[in-house]
């Protein structure tokens, strides 16, 4: 991660692994960026769209597909990564920053019966990082993410912006 870059700085070195994956592959519109879009995102996927590379906005606070049983798409998309089935998903068995961070995640139901977690905002408050690893998994299952392509010319002249996490006592 590239947290003291500027945004088209931080866009270029995506562009570069990018091409880099691609490159490897061997194959062309393979790979795809997927970008959390609040904040400073909506310019990198802005950038990458302006250079051609295949880049999918995410936005965790938009509405889920499921409305009645979770407060919006981040959680939707953490509960789809706690329900894959085990074997579905290579996970580095040495990646202990990972599995800390989906452990660490606290999970509990808001006053309509649907199912919340907690805030990056509420973590740092009891002392712990972003789970950045643990988000980028569940960007990756997102269905929001499976969506087409930004097409940079039709959006001229506008930005383009089971046991996984424990229960809250």
């Amino acid at each position: 991660m590239y947290t003291a870059a500027t945004t088209r700085t931080t866009a270029g070195h995506i562009a570069k692994a990018m091409r880099d994956i691609d490159d490897e592959a061997g194959k062309n519109d393979w790979v795809r960026a997927i970008v959390d879009v609040p904040g400073v995102g909506g310019g990198i996927v802005d950038r990458l769209a302006e250079l051609g590379l295949s880049v999918t906005p995410y936005n965790g606070g938009e509405a889920p597909f499921d409305k009645e049983r979770f407060v919006n798409a981040r959680v939707e998309d953490y509960w789809t990564l706690r329900e894959v089935e085990t074997g579905e998903v290579d996970i580095d068995p040495d990646d202990d920053e990972f599995a800390v961070q989906l452990g660490s995640i606290k999970w509990g139901v808001d006053s309509r019966g649907r199912i919340k977690i907690e805030s990056n905002d509420h973590m740092h408050k009891r002392g712990l990082p972003s789970p950045d690893r643990a988000d980028t998994a569940a960007m990756l299952f997102s269905g929001r993410a499976q969506g087409r392509s930004v097409d940079v010319e039709s959006h001229a002249g506008e930005s383009i912006t089971a046991d996984l996490m424990t229960k809250a006592s």
